[in-house]
């Protein structure tokens, strides 16, 4: 009895160090660094607010963690974030619904969607005066359509959605689309004559387009689709899941405060904005839109989403989606989301 009471004595600290042990190893096992990746615009807020108060970090270390290096890379386009996905040279990449589907189906669901990011009406905007309705386009000559991935990005894929509601066939307008980023695609419309006349823009490039009396609006997406819809989601590789899952829990524990922050902070939040994009607007105009719901709301339920993926499979895009819960990782399935 003594012997196997001493037994216990000695074998209780050695496990407690065997445990320990295994802890460091776990630990250790999770990634030292999470490369992520951005576009251009004030649906990106989030991304900031991250990187400005070390989100990831802190999540980290609730996790029982190492705080891990964050790397942060703007990239234009979905097409481009969905290649930098696929390269292994990002590890979460924010992009469209459309872009994220395409994703979701190239890969047979290797890649999904880690969480929603953003809902927001893009704007058809143009310069040209003989354009009022997107029907008009089917006249146009030496016109453009600027998006920042001509096929994928969300904006492509809606405008697609309309052509195929309205004449049967998704690629009428694809002859006019073409790839540009969106500070770019605003410059151009603001000098006048360029090809590209116009933009399927988002914020902040939208409302200057609006405001400077050059522009006007031809359509937004929440026209086409009825209603408000999820347009910003955040992707990564199944594989970095399973591999760092307390790295990915503290991701998505960043970016849920980082919303929550936002909309609790606009004042501080359109400081952080002009802070990393050096924005030349004034921080009241970036707080009246980030405190418009019918311009911006930043959210990780599923909106609408089914719209695109429905679509995106009927033009032979993607596979076909039983539910949304197919392309979301399980941390979203909880959601009322569609």
């Amino acid at each position: 009895m003594k012997r196997s009471t001493l037994t216990k004595i000695i074998a209780g600290p050695a496990m407690a160090a065997l445990m320990a042990a295994g802890a460091a190893s776990t630990a250790s096992a999770e990634t030292d660094t999470v490369r992520m990746a951005q576009q251009f615009g004030l649906l990106y807020v989030p991304l900031h607010a991250v990187m400005e108060f070390g989100l990831i970090e802190k999540h980290a270390k609730k996790q029982g963690i190492a705080a891990p290096k964050i790397k942060m890379f703007k990239i234009s386009g979905g097409a481009n974030i969905n290649k930098a996905l696929l390269a292994d040279t990002i590890d979460f990449g924010a992009h469209g619904v459309g872009p994220a589907l395409k994703l979701w189906g190239k890969t047979k669901g290797r890649f999904k969607i880690a969480i929603s990011m953003a809902n927001m009406p893009l704007k058809l905007n143009s310069n040209d005066p003989n354009v009022k309705t997107v029907e008009d386009y089917l006249k146009v000559k030496d016109h453009k359509i600027a998006t920042p991935a001509a096929k994928v990005s969300i904006q492509a894929v809606t405008l697609q959605m309309f052509a195929a509601n309205k004449w049967g066939k998704a690629d009428k307008l694809d002859h006019l689309v073409v790839s540009m980023k969106h500070p770019i695609a605003l410059a151009a419309l603001m000098s006048g004559g360029q090809t590209v006349k116009s933009h399927f823009a988002t914020l902040p490039y939208s409302y200057q387009e609006l405001q400077s009396g050059k522009i006007h609006n031809v359509i937004t997406s929440y026209d086409i689709l009825g209603g408000e819809h999820s347009v910003l989601v955040m992707s990564t590789n199944e594989k970095f899941r399973k591999a760092n899952p307390k790295t990915y829990a503290a991701v998505i524990g960043a970016y849920r405060e980082s919303y929550a922050w936002i909309k609790a902070n606009p004042e501080k939040a359109a400081e952080v904005f002009i802070k990393y994009t050096k924005s030349k607007l004034k921080p009241a105009l970036v707080k009246a839109l980030l405190t418009n719901p019918k311009e911006i709301a930043f959210s990780e339920l599923p909106q609408h989403t089914m719209k695109y993926a429905n679509f995106l499979h009927k033009i032979g895009d993607i596979p076909q989606a039983k539910s949304w819960k197919d392309y979301y990782m399980p941390n979203s399935h909880g959601l009322n989301g569609g």
